[in-house]
């Protein structure tokens, strides 16, 4: 008898020339920013691909070939990058951006969108017709990102249709007075890159508008953006509308994230719980949403019998028109590109190279954009593509692939014949307890039962074997962009992504039936509902334990030469034999480990007092080093006024600096007195930090005061109350506290005069810190004869500080003043820096040079303004 031999296990094709290319593409991109920049260099790279393809052709050698092709492409990277015209953007004159009105007309290039936070914002893109102030006219197009505010909280409700807060959309022509200003990096090491940004949308200015102050003129635009822009707020209005909506409205927002891309809606501490927890790409329009979409498009129409090549076309006709409504970012434009590629390579019947077709988007994105490979999202996607088609896909194929086809055709026992000996046992296994399970509750539960858990258990392995190696693959950009090590994201991603798929399509359905039928699409969006609520709580149970709130500080080049190095063996090492294999996927979680837990040494001089004002804007934030390497941060910065944003100090300022610098523990926080510019953002710098103590003066009670304590008590501080009198031996430095008296009694409301006074000294050279002081409580100092080498100036340079008493009895050599940009109270003073200057001393200023740094070394003093920026 003859019988069919046993199949062999699938062969795994280790050719995947477009990965290749794309690889040697990036890295001429990257090349031509930091070698390939003479004459000279590009000289002597032609001459060695022209000797490479030269003795290719005689030796008629392969290799040699494909090491010519490697050089062209690299070439060709970086001819790119050099060649690819930059956008310009073009700046109102300097008469336009001094506070004054200035009169606008033009027309709309984004859509309006109301922004989260404390009050009615909305903000629209435009570009400039004409520009008008005081006789002055600048007709060349700028482009503006316009902020429309109201102070009354009936313009937010009416938003919608009220014609005092008007919804500006694309294509609109509008009419306008504002104040302008220029957008403007924090001058800190670490600090993100805010104009380089904005100049990549095209807008060089920032404009304030006040909300009857816009008026909306007769004449639209027309073409894509038009059109877009409309079905964009039609489905918006189907999700979130104040008559008819789907969802409510904090459902709303995350669905309009989720689905068209639209955040503005969603609150900051929403966002960090996706990113604590390692499922941000959740929350954001990427390649996933695609993937999951064009799987339940190809699926229903194979079911509805439609042919292969039919259904084929309609999925990448409905993934390029949901691209469009999206937004052709890069994580839609690899997805659609890979999704084309995939399903004619279907079509014609060849291999779903996954890698060829991760390979060719990224090299589609790059010829395009060569910037895109320093973007984030182009990291992320890509690297996530890598993770589980080129390491992932293997090990299944060598794990859970044979088993997965075993539970195939259980009916048939000529199929056993097909199967390795161990796999054809294993369904012999199965019908024997589908036999005795049947007799007990009937052959058709039986059946569905023992199938069921088999098909169960193994969707479970392959889960957490994908997850897994995704999350090992993405530990290295996770700690680069957002610092955190996303220690949870393996049993986050296994908790909510089997329920993303019916999250995600039956919000899409629900938003198509609305436009059908509303009964029928509440029940979409009733079950979208469910699996996002599910979501949501597996989430917020995540993000309580404490290793979701770890952060960690910048790496060195060679903690992610490490991650590439782990990330590149285990590509090589899965497609051989199983020990190799193994090893591999050992050295991947190794190398994870590393960029996880490595901790660099920080960016301190030893032996050396150091005082390092923060740019926080108009605020303060303080670093100050021991000479034993013990640090302190004295004010985190914040907000002046009522918060009307997201934005805070904590998290997107003062943190990022000191990351930049290693620092990844503080021992001290201090607060010298309750205003919102330097309490602001320490709460977020304490849940970051975790620092030992928390050194605080007399204040009154204020909401801020209490959230503070509160976290402070959460993360175990101890809290000590400081006044004039106390002195301390910190780190080798010693403390003595000049304010507030010990019998001060603060008003209700915070002064200026609560401020927590500092005289810090090391050997023979001393530094003030006299936070806000003003000029009763200066009097007081002053009675001390604190001298000091340097003076952090009080109160960002008032006119109610610094006074001739206080230098006389100080008698600074350096001078520091933490202050905003052009701010809109005129600090620091013209009579403070005249007095500065007479009394001889060298003055800084935030404002203008940056975070800057003093060195007290206990004979003199060194100052260094910060030069990354």
């Amino acid at each position: 008898m003859n019988v069919p031999q046993h199949a062999e296990p699938p062969q795994l094709n280790t050719h995947a020339p477009l990965i290749l290319a794309a690889a040697a593409f990036a890295v001429g991109i990257w090349l031509a920013g930091h070698l390939l920049r003479s004459p000279l260099q590009w000289g002597g790279a032609s001459a060695l691909l022209a000797v490479c393809a030269m003795a290719a052709v005689a030796h008629k050698s392969l290799r040699i070939a494909q090491i010519s092709a490697v050089l062209a492409l690299l070439g060709a990277g970086a001819f790119t990058r050099v060649y690819t015209p930059i956008p310009s953007v073009i700046v109102p004159p300097a008469e336009f951006i001094t506070g004054e009105r200035v009169e606008i007309s033009g027309r709309v290039v984004n859509d309006g969108a109301t922004l989260a936070g404390s009050g009615p914002r909305e903000r629209f893109d435009l570009q400039t017709e004409s520009m008008s102030l005081d006789g002055l006219k600048f007709t060349q197009p700028v482009g503006i990102r316009a902020t429309l505010f109201s102070r009354s909280r009936r313009a937010a409700t009416d938003a919608a249709g009220s014609p005092q807060f008007p919804q500006p959309a694309y294509g609109d022509r509008v009419h306008l007075i504002a104040t302008l200003r220029l957008p403007r990096n924090f001058r800190n090491p670490g600090a993100f890159d805010y104009e380089g940004y904005l100049h990549g949308l095209g807008i060089s200015t920032l404009a304030s508008v006040p909300a009857d102050k816009i008026e909306i003129l007769p004449g639209k635009g027309g073409g894509l953006g038009f059109w877009r822009s409309r079905i964009r707020r039609s489905i918006l209005e189907h999700i979130n509308g104040q008559q008819t909506a789907l969802w409510s409205r904090e459902d709303g927002a995350l669905f309009s994230a989720m689905i068209i891309g639209d955040d503005s809606l969603l609150l900051r501490n929403v966002r960090e719980e996706f990113q604590q927890t390692g499922v941000y790409h959740l929350l954001v329009v990427s390649g996933m949403n695609v993937a999951l979409l064009a799987f339940a498009v190809f699926w229903l129409a194979r079911r509805l019998r439609a042919p292969q090549w039919a259904a084929s076309v309609v999925t990448i006709a409905l993934a390029v028109f949901y691209a469009y409504i999206a937004g052709m970012g890069v994580p839609i434009m690899r997805a659609v590109l890979m999704l084309s590629v995939f399903l004619l390579a279907r079509l014609f019947y060849r291999g779903r190279q996954s890698l060829n077709a991760t390979g060719f988007a990224a090299l589609v994105v790059l010829v395009i954009s060569p910037t895109a490979l320093f973007e984030a999202g182009f990291q992320l996607t890509f690297l996530a593509l890598v993770a589980i088609a080129g390491i992932g896909v293997p090990v299944l194929q060598r794990t859970s692939s044979p088993y997965r086809r075993a539970l195939l055709h259980m009916d048939s026992t000529a199929y056993d014949l097909n199967l390795e000996p161990k796999l054809a046992q294993l369904r012999l296994d199965m019908r024997l307890i589908m036999e005795r399970l049947g007799r007990f509750v009937g052959a058709a539960p039986a059946r569905w039962l023992v199938l069921g858990v088999a098909s169960a258990g193994v969707a479970v392995f392959e889960l957490i074997a994908v997850s897994a190696i995704t999350q090992a693959v993405l530990v290295a950009p996770m700690r680069a962009y957002f610092h955190r090590a996303a220690i949870i994201g393996m049993p986050a991603n296994i908790l909510v992504l089997p329920l993303a798929g019916v999250m995600l399509n039956s919000g899409v359905a629900a938003i198509a039936l609305s436009y059908v039928w509303w009964p029928l699409a509440r029940i979409a969006a009733a079950i979208a509902a469910a699996a996002l609520h599910w979501t949501l709580g597996c989430l917020q149970w995540l993000a309580r334990f404490n290793i979701a709130q770890w952060r960690v500080p910048d790496a060195g080049a060679v903690i992610f030469l490490v991650a590439a190095a782990g990330i590149l063996l285990a590509m090589l090492a899965v497609r051989r034999q199983p020990q190799t294999a193994a090893g591999g996927l050992a050295l991947l979680f190794a190398s994870a480990a590393v960029v996880a837990f490595y901790a660099p040494r920080p960016a301190i001089e030893p032996g050396k007092l150091e005082v390092t004002s923060i740019d926080v804007g108009q605020g303060d934030s303080l670093l100050v080093v021991s000479p034993q390497g013990r640090t302190m941060l004295i004010d985190g910065g914040g907000s002046v006024g009522p918060v009307r944003s997201e934005f805070d100090f904590g998290e997107d300022v003062v943190s990022p600096y000191l990351w930049s610098r290693g620092i990844e523990h503080l021992d001290v926080v201090a607060l010298t007195h309750a205003h919102g510019d330097h309490i602001g953002g320490l709460v977020r710098v304490v849940e970051n930090f975790h620092p030992r103590e928390l050194w605080v003066g007399i204040n009154p009670q204020t909401d801020e005061l209490a959230r503070l304590y509160q976290t402070a008590r959460q993360n175990h501080m101890v809290i000590g109350q400081y006044t004039a009198g106390d002195k301390l031996d910190w780190g080798g430095a010693q403390i003595q506290v000049l304010a507030p008296p010990a019998d001060w009694r603060p008003k209700k409301g915070r002064e200026n005069d609560d401020s927590l006074t500092l005289l810090v000294a090391y050997g023979k050279t001393s530094a003030l810190l006299a936070g806000d002081l003003e000029q009763k409580m200066e009097k007081l100092v002053a009675a001390h004869a604190p001298h000091a080498d340097l003076l952090k100036v009080a109160h960002h340079g008032s006119a109610s500080s610094t006074r001739p008493e206080l230098l006389a009895a100080v008698e600074p050599k350096f001078a520091v003043v933490s202050v905003g940009y052009r701010n809109s109270f005129g600090h620091p003073r013209a009579d403070v820096l005249q007095r500065l200057e007479a009394a001889h001393v060298r003055t800084y200023r935030t404002d203008l040079m940056g975070a800057v740094t003093f060195l007290l070394d206990g004979r003199q003093v060194e100052a260094k303004v910060a030069a990354s920026f």
